[in-house]
């Protein structure tokens, strides 16, 4: 029960970060176009912002599936009519396709507009940490 959802958590994490740093990197490049190496913290905050806006953005439906797996907890509902207790979900496509059936397509994209209203902010002073941590141990 303890790794219960690992799989999924990693299937979400490695396009989440791709997409992540790319869309960081990628758009530090084009808005220093005088190739300065350290950016004015405009650039970074923009960067950052936007990157953490992409990243949720496109892996907000594995996410929603991820979490209504994970908390789908067979002891929390009833009996399955053979005397022991059942999860509503067996496995995570199951999952996707139940959530799917029963709500539709939004969903999967609920709640985004909040998370993206906290992403903005949060993860434009990460990367802006992040870059200057970066900084200071390069010396």
């Amino acid at each position: 029960m303890l790794f219960h959802g690992a799989k999924i958590t990693v299937l979400r994490e490695a396009p989440a970060f791709t997409v992540y740093m790319l869309t960081f990197t990628g758009l530090r490049r084009r808005l220093n176009p005088s190739g300065r190496i350290h950016p004015p913290l405009s650039v970074d905050l923009v960067a950052g912002g936007v990157a953490g806006l992409m990243s949720w953005s496109s892996t907000m439906p594995i996410d929603v599936v991820k979490s209504r797996f994970q908390s789908d907890n067979p002891m929390d509902w009833a009996s399955s009519g053979t005397g022991r207790m059942a999860a509503r979900y067996s496995g995570v496509v199951d999952c996707a396709v139940h959530s799917w059936r029963a709500e539709g397509v939004s969903v999967f994209y609920r709640g985004l507009p909040v998370t993206c209203m906290r992403a903005f902010p949060t993860n434009a002073v990460l990367l802006v940490v992040y870059v200057n941590v970066l900084r200071l141990l390069d010396g």
